[in-house]
């Protein structure tokens, strides 16, 4: 009888330990990719900020913290992927921004210097959206270096892409320099343009011409 009690008293402690294994397993699996993949995020954002030009430093934790905004960044599998979401998420802003111009320019004296100022600004935001849709398809249309130009452009085109989508941004800054009333507008733009620079930086393996 005692020998039986024990068997079973073994017994059960050992399918105990099987199942808090199983269970523990099963835990790491499903969670295990987050791990990976919040590792790859961090590693390419730290590339990007040394990448990144000495005039507008990106750090690393504003890289992430960036793309993290888009749920997709879990998912991400490379640096194509990153660059999809970081293109979408400074889109975004710009479409935002370009919002608020309008509407002030609605407020905005025809004819004055604001107006005037204000209108080269939304026709800069306008630029550079319609510029990263191109770059959107673009990198959409890419297929890495194995890909070749028949079939996807060549990798250099997508951070020339999002520069001359940023080069618009800039524009609108230096619109916005020293214009009464509109500071909100003016800190939003360097936000931007900040925005397009991570971009920049995250993208710039792709000038790698080896890679074509």
């Amino acid at each position: 009888m005692a020998i039986a009690w024990t068997t079973t008293i073994i017994s059960s402690t050992i399918i105990i330990m099987l199942f808090s294994s199983a269970t523990t397993a099963q835990t790491n699996n499903d969670n295990g990719g987050k791990p990976k993949r919040t590792h790859f995020i961090v590693e390419a954002c730290k590339n990007a900020s040394i990448n990144s030009s000495e005039y507008r430093h990106v750090t690393k934790e504003f890289c992430v913290s960036t793309l993290q905004q888009d749920k997709r960044s879990d998912e991400a599998k490379d640096l194509h992927d990153l660059a999809l979401i970081g293109v979408d998420i400074l889109k975004g802003h710009i479409i935002a921004a370009s919002g608020k111009v309008k509407e002030m320019m609605h407020s905005a004296m025809n004819g004055t210097s604001t107006a005037q100022r204000l209108r080269l600004c939304e026709m800069d935001y306008d630029a550079a959206v319609t510029i990263l849709k191109v770059c959107n398809t673009m990198l959409k249309d890419y297929r890495g270096p194995k890909g070749g130009e028949k079939v996807g452009p060549p990798s250099f085109y997508l951070p020339d892409c999002v520069d001359k989508a940023s080069g618009f941004v800039n524009y609108c800054e230096h619109e916005l320099v020293d214009m009464p009333g509109q500071e909100a507008l003016y800190k939003e733009s360097i936000e931007l343009c900040k925005l397009g620079d991570l971009n920049v930086a995250l993208m710039q393996p792709y000038w790698d011409f080896t890679q074509n």
